[in-house]
């Protein structure tokens, strides 16, 4: 859009276009595209570039395009038969321009290859920046350093969400506020999905393979970019299963991944460590009870944060507000531990997300 380039669809690209340039890869859909009903809807005068793959191109139409003058021009740096044979009557055509596909093989290019690839192992092993790789969004180095905080940190929420979630998902939606909002969030997105995937995968969701895996699944991936300038920059995931949504926002502070949000209710916490998430009713004696079953199986508190629904203005009613809880510790709270934890009747919830 910024080009004013127009997209359209093929059949119009045909028939408006005075060059067209083939940039893809060959797959069932594009073997031979340009093919004679193709060339038939193109204006007269036409030129071809093909760089990409010989087999997009059927030979036999291109020639007969080019001889009646359909096809003004080529130029073809790839055949259907590499190297082309001698005989091959395409190179016989005075209005062809023919090229080795071996741009990439000069010394100076070769030399260039060698240095890039230096270059970039050697940004990875001391930033963690893996510049140019294959399957990701295209970001600068500076892009990567900025944003590196915030994948950590989409990524530990799509896991928590997961964990403390119930059902099979169907949906993840990522909100960005603040001024991460205005920049390119595909690695975030990434780096979010595939903490939820990894929540059940056997093998390891990352920032390529995340959207694959979820697609597979079946899943819809939704982002919205909320840019309110007076906002704490923050991500909110939203986790939709069979079941229901959970709903998680976190944020950096001082370089570390922090929980903020559990389904509305503010509750900060670190994403690091061992943690108990639990939910409950806004009762006397559940904090009570809490410590005294983790103190008796003898696990320590490193940190207790706690968090409940505001009040209605209307009063309270007949029901309790829901609270809830993030404990960390200095060991995973184990299955027989959480089953104790929800003796209390006021306690709805308890489950155990542990972070390497």
């Amino acid at each position: 859009a910024d080009l004013g380039v127009e997209l359209v669809d093929l059949n119009t690209l045909y028939g408006k276009a005075d060059y067209i340039t083939l940039h893809m890869a060959l797959t069932p859909e594009t073997d031979r595209m340009l093919s004679a009903p193709a060339f038939a809807k193109m204006k007269d005068g036409v030129r071809i570039i093909n760089v990409a793959r010989g087999e997009l191109v059927d030979n036999a139409a291109l020639q007969d395009a080019m001889a009646s003058g359909k096809v003004a021009g080529a130029g073809l740096d790839v055949f259907q038969k590499e190297p082309p044979v001698p005989d091959n009557p395409l190179l016989a055509q005075e209005n062809l321009i023919a090229t080795p596909h071996i741009g990439g093989s000069t010394e100076e290019a070769q030399e260039i290859v060698g240095v890039r690839i230096a270059e970039q192992v050697i940004e990875y092993l001391t930033t963690g920046v893996a510049i140019n790789a294959v399957n990701m969004p295209a970001l600068s180095p500076d892009q990567y350093k900025s944003l590196g905080p915030y994948v950590e940190l989409a990524e530990r929420l799509g896991n928590f969400a997961a964990h403390v979630s119930t059902g099979n998902p169907n949906a993840v939606r990522l909100t960005y506020f603040g001024k991460i909002a205005e920049s390119n969030t595909n690695l975030i997105r990434n780096a979010g999905v595939a903490g939820v995937l990894n929540r059940s995968l056997s093998r390891k969701a990352n920032l390529v393979n995340a959207l694959p895996l979820a697609k597979d699944r079946g899943w819809n991936i939704v982002e919205k970019h909320e840019k309110r300038a007076s906002h704490v920059d923050s991500i909110r995931i939203e986790l939709e299963t069979d079941s229901g949504t959970t709903t998680v926002e976190g944020a950096v502070v001082l370089d570390k991944p922090r929980l903020v949000q559990v389904d509305g209710i503010y509750c900060e916490a670190p994403l690091a460590g061992h943690l108990t998430f639990l939910k409950n009713e806004d009762v006397p004696g559940v904090i009570g009870h809490v410590g005294g079953v983790l103190g008796r199986n003898g696990i320590n508190i490193a940190n207790f944060s706690l968090g409940r629904q505001d009040a209605p203005a209307n009063g309270n009613g007949d029901h309790p507000l829901e609270a809830i809880s993030v404990i960390e510790s200095d060991e995973i709270v184990p299955d027989i531990v959480l089953v104790e934890l929800l003796k209390n009747q006021a306690i709805r919830m308890a489950r155990s997300v542990e972070f390497c």
